[in-house]
């Protein structure tokens, strides 16, 4: 088996990784919080206890469906709501206008 060597062949964002680490640490104190263990979380959100590990250490490459099921059985998942929150995306918002504006038009 060959060594690996060097870089990573895609390696993560600096920003990328102080988010990772940032929710790593968040989701340490959530499960605290309620008192849970690693193995705890791992059997309520039927995941591996290894998925617990690298979310709560800030590792890449853990699942979005894995996320899910740590954030619901922690009973967190209405938190989701605020990722891509439309409402708030200013992108989102300047297309909202641009089409609107052409549909009004269009109807003139």
């Amino acid at each position: 088996m060959a060594k690996r060597t060097g870089a990573p062949v895609n390696p993560v964002p600096v920003d990328v990784h102080i988010a990772l680490q940032s929710m790593g640490d968040r989701a340490t104190v959530a499960r605290k919080a309620r008192s849970l263990t690693q193995a705890d979380l791992a059997r309520l959100s039927n995941v591996g206890l290894s998925t617990i590990s690298s979310i709560e250490a800030g590792h890449d490459g853990v699942t979005l469906a894995s996320l899910l099921k740590v954030l619901s059985a922690l009973d967190l998942l209405k938190q989701t709501d605020e990722i891509f929150c439309l409402e708030k995306d200013p992108a989102f918002i300047e297309y909202g206008r641009e089409h609107l504006s052409k549909s009004a038009r269009g109807r003139r």
